[in-house]
């Protein structure tokens, strides 16, 4: 990394982004951007990585969102094909990943803070924690893509709701909502992504990779297909001549 706003760590079978620029509530600069999109870089080569986390150092927040003050005297061209462009690019990749992907919301995520959980496969939050898009008290609105992502799981109303309101809501309602995945005790958060972690582990690496594209194809209308392949490419796998085996033999499947 360029600097300490990002840590990466890589310790066996789990990779870890932390959010470390206290002092400003880790929001998030062009800079910050390119250094996340090397760590992820980093777990696609890596076929030690299972599973990547997002985290934070910061108690009050896992990111506030874009640096206002590195867009704010944009022109609007720049704003669109640089600062949206790059966080578009960034996020889709981390989107992407064939790997498991864990946001820990240990603290709270607004604006492009919120986008970025909601390209993980998973958002685990503490009970304290509150997510939200205030674009529209700054004159702005989420510009990647977390408009797409918040409708994907919650639909259009509740998606208006929080763009055009630009209130965050708690953990309870994001949980209520199906905007997380669990709503969790601060001193137990930790310990509940730990065991998410060792489950994701456990499972075939061929088959959460598929499984992932098979969503992403899902998403875009290609249902049948998508299944299609996603079987086929199953079927080949080592983990299937396992998985198979180990039903037959009435015992745990052991995967590579």
């Amino acid at each position: 990394m360029s600097d300490t706003d990002i840590l990466y760590e890589a310790r066996g079978s789990i990779a870890t982004i932390t959010l470390n620029r206290v002092s400003r509530h880790n929001a998030l600069t062009l800079q910050m951007l390119d250094d996340i999109e090397r760590a992820v870089a980093d777990v696609e080569r890596n076929d030690e990585i299972r599973v990547l986390k997002f985290e934070t150092a910061s108690p009050r927040f896992f990111c506030s969102g874009a640096d206002i003050n590195e867009w704010s005297d944009l022109d609007p061209q720049k704003m669109g094909t640089r600062f949206i462009r790059e966080g578009n690019r960034v996020f889709r990749r981390i989107a992407e990943l064939d790997k498991p992907t864990i946001a820990v919301l240990s603290a709270s995520a607004l604006g492009g803070g919120f986008e970025l959980a909601l390209t993980c496969d998973f958002r685990y939050a503490s009970t304290q924690t509150k997510v939200g898009f205030p674009e529209a008290s700054v004159g702005a609105i989420p510009g990647w893509m977390g408009c797409s992502r918040l409708s994907e799981l919650v639909g259009a109303t509740r998606t208006r709701e929080l763009i055009l309101l630009g209130e965050p809501i708690s953990a309870g309602t994001a949980l209520a909502w199906g905007v997380i995945n669990e709503a969790v005790e601060p001193d137990q958060l930790r310990s509940r992504v730990d065991t998410v972690c060792e489950t994701l582990i456990k499972r075939s690496k061929t088959s959460l990779s598929v499984g992932k594209r098979l969503v992403r194809m899902m998403e875009t209308g290609q249902h049948e297909y998508a299944h299609e392949l996603a079987a086929s490419v199953c079927k080949a796998s080592p983990d299937a001549i396992e998985g198979v085996a180990a039903f037959r033999e009435k015992r745990h499947a052991s995967f590579c």
